[in-house]
């Protein structure tokens, strides 16, 4: 299996930890920018015991890079998938509009599209701006579209359901994210990425990086944009420099400050770290601290008043809290920091290189053997009637993996599970790639599997191509019988990976 990972480059202790613009996203030892190298070290300590599914990581102090670490399967240049990290880009899209005197904050968004209007428009439709949408305060009372809507833009002014006064109450709406990257594109004429791309040039970001698009054809930057880890970072540091970039102004500083502060009450619960406010596309942190946030754990955690950013990516869809498990790991490193440069720590800075050289995806708990081997391979159950569509399913057992295979409403497939490690393979259907609606694409998958005793064998299945989700299963064999269980956790996709199914060899 080829690992990719990055060791530390370890330099010099510098004389202070005030920002060195010139040198922004070089390294430097932790030490030197007052981290504890050993707080790192605990940081990845509490993604383990958390069993935590991550993908990558970088901890930047005053614009010095001060670790970096890649899971098996990422690496530096693979561009993944932000989810709705996303929705900042299109906040500092719309911040660009409003430098340039485009649109305001006031505007009225109807007025940007009449041709969706309904006949007799409740007057909130007609009442919502600019700045409503982007602090997730619409006139609907949730996301408006699905993926089988053709126009999403048109399904967030002709949702029947009720409507509530925009402005007034906090309600997380991609949608609304989706109105405004719209915006962006219908006055430009250019997707939204392509309008960015000055500013883009100025920061280092990849000429690469891209955006899924909705059925419509416009860029879906409520959820679809993808870069590299260190692309996020160069975006982050932008906002935490309230757009400021080597001391260029790139972004209005009265803009970038209101984005990355609350402007309404998220309604969060006591105890999570995401309950300090909303901004305009950005979740508030505590003392200042502000986040782009997008589903399984992609952050840009950042907290001004100690120039600090974390950057992580994962899929941590299936794991109850995820999200606030990764927060909170890195509230405790933040504990740990110091004003001012730390002693030189060689012996703490190998531990952490060593660290990062070995990270691990986790696994399954269980063996990697079962001495019914011979009892269970090869013999095809036939499955009763389920809410799969499975018809039957066999196992081809060995000491190293484990191959199923199956016959569901698609056809026949089969996935091989690594006993004790993962496998890379191609998911055996088709799912959405560059556009939502269209199915084209098998998506690249791990799989690994362990016998939970000697008569039940489980199984993770990842995908980890442009689009992130899991399957949990679990195959119980008895007597002749066989009970399958499935449980998948992606967003529009194995969608018949879910449920239970159970038959006899025949």
């Amino acid at each position: 299996m080829k690992r990719f990972f990055t060791f530390l480059t370890m330099l010099a202790v510098y004389a202070g930890c005030d920002a060195d613009h010139s040198a922004v996203l070089s390294d430097a030892t932790p030490e030197s920018q007052g981290v504890p190298s050993e707080a790192i070290i605990s940081f990845m300590d509490e993604l383990s015991r958390n069993n935590l599914n991550m993908h990558s990581f970088m901890l930047i102090r005053n614009g010095r890079i001060l670790a970096e670490c890649y899971w098996p399967y990422f690496n530096a240049d693979k561009k993944h998938r932000m989810y709705s990290v996303s929705k900042s880009f299109t906040s500092v899209a719309i911040g660009m509009m409003i430098d340039e005197g485009r649109i305001s904050l006031n505007d009225k968004v109807a007025g940007f599209f009449p041709e969706y209007l309904p006949e007799n428009p409740h007057p909130y439709i007609l009442q919502a701006t600019v700045r409503d949408l982007l602090m997730m305060a619409t006139f609907n009372i949730s996301t408006s579209y699905n993926n089988l809507d053709l126009d999403w833009v048109a399904t967030f002014f002709q949702d029947p359901r009720e409507k509530h006064e925009p402005g007034t109450r906090f309600s997380y709406d991609t949608a609304a994210t989706v109105v405004l990257c719209a915006i962006v594109e219908k006055l430009n004429g250019k997707m939204m990425l392509d309008y960015m791309r000055p500013v883009f040039d100025e920061i280092g970001i990849s000429k690469d990086i891209w955006c899924i698009k909705s059925p419509d054809g416009r860029s879906w930057t409520g959820s679809g944009i993808l870069c590299t880890t260190r692309d996020l970072a160069r975006f982050g540091l932008l906002c935490l420099n309230k757009g400021a970039w080597n001391g260029k102004q790139l972004i209005s500083h009265e803009y970038m400050e209101a984005a990355t502060s609350s402007q309404i009450d998220n309604g969060g619960r006591e105890g999570s770290e995401l309950r300090y406010g909303y901004g305009y596309q950005f979740w508030c942190l505590r003392d200042g601290g502000f986040a782009c946030n997008g589903m399984g754990a992609q952050l840009a955690l950042c907290l001004p008043s100690k120039n600090l950013m974390m950057i992580t990516t994962g899929d941590n869809q299936a794991i109850a809290n995820g999200t606030e498990h990764v927060i909170k790991a890195f509230s405790n490193l933040v504990a740990k920091i110091e004003k001012t440069k730390l002693p030189d720590n060689k012996e703490a800075q190998q531990m952490l290189a060593e660290k990062i050289a070995t990270v691990s995806t986790p696994l399954p708990a269980g063996n990697a053997i079962t001495s019914n081997a011979a009892k269970y391979s090869g013999v095809r159950y036939l499955l009763k009637d389920n809410n799969m569509g499975m018809k039957w399913i066999s196992v081809d057992v060995a000491p190293d993996k484990c191959i199923l295979h199956y016959e569901n409403n698609t056809g026949k497939h089969s996935l091989t599970l690594g006993m004790g490690k993962y496998i890379f393979q191609k998911f055996p259907e088709k799912y959405y790639s560059v556009r939502i609606g269209t199915k084209d694409k098998n998506y690249d998958a791990i799989a690994t599997g362990a016998w939970q005793d000697e008569n039940t064998l489980s199984g993770v299945i990842y995908a980890i191509d442009d689009y992130f989700g899991s399957i949990h299963l679990t195959i119980s064999f008895s007597n002749g019988n066989v009970k399958v269980t499935m449980r998948k956790t992606a967003e529009w996709f194995f969608d018949t990976y879910q449920g239970a199914a159970e038959g006899a060899a025949g």
